[in-house]
């Protein structure tokens, strides 16, 4: 299996640039990219971005690792592979949280297509296993993905795991990371900006 990794280098994250400022923003982006890759079992992993990325890729286990700079839209780069591949899996870059047992059961779900669905209608990992499948990120891709298959005749499972369905986006995501994540290199790279959790009636984030 081949599993797929898309991450953008350029303005990542934009709807945290209150908290981080632009370059904060792209090194938070790349240590929840080491973040995911740390997760990963040893198989091939492809990084996939539309332009080249400074990050040290020794701080990682992974020993089959390489980066492929496409610069078509997302969903094109994901199809052209698919086409090559019997077997892929398409791992979003801003999954902190995940863990090799999640990867493990993810990849051992047996069906034409996996599904593990993000907290806002979006698809976080996705297991392809049939050529015919197309992807279609964005405005609500896990319900389209879901559908997709369904047309095809292809089976399809819904992966459940709260750790692979949160992806951060938005400044009430990072409440998740700084309680989950703990010991998790972006989980350190916000600690490290002061970045704090306080419990009153509910758990609040604030920044020193």
């Amino acid at each position: 299996m081949k599993i797929v990794i898309p991450f953008k280098a350029r303005n990542p994250k934009s709807r945290l640039s209150n908290l981080l400022n632009e370059e904060e923003r792209v090194n938070f982006a790349k240590s929840m990219l080491l973040d995911v890759i740390d997760a990963m079992p040893d198989m091939e992993i492809l990084i996939v971005t539309p332009e080249s990325i400074d990050i040290d890729f020794d701080k990682v286990t992974a020993k089959n690792l390489r980066v492929l700079i496409d610069e078509r839209s997302l969903d094109d780069a994901v199809n052209s592979l698919i086409d090559e591949e019997k077997e892929i899996a398409i791992i979003m870059s801003d999954l902190p949280l995940l863990n090799r047992e999640v990867v493990d059961r993810f990849f051992n779900e047996e069906a034409d297509v996996v599904v593990a669905p993000g907290r806002k209608g979006g698809t976080n990992m996705l297991l392809v296993r049939n050529s015919k499948f197309r992807v279609s990120y964005h405005y609500g891709s896990f319900f389209k993905h879901v559908k997709m298959a369904k047309e095809l005749g292809l089976s399809c499972k819904i992966f459940d795991s709260f750790y692979s369905s949160i992806d951060v986006d938005e400044e009430s995501d990072l409440l998740e990371l700084l309680l989950h994540g703990e010991g998790k290199k972006s989980w350190k790279f916000l600690i490290d900006r002061g970045f704090r959790v306080e419990f009153k009636k509910d758990p609040v984030f604030y920044k020193e």
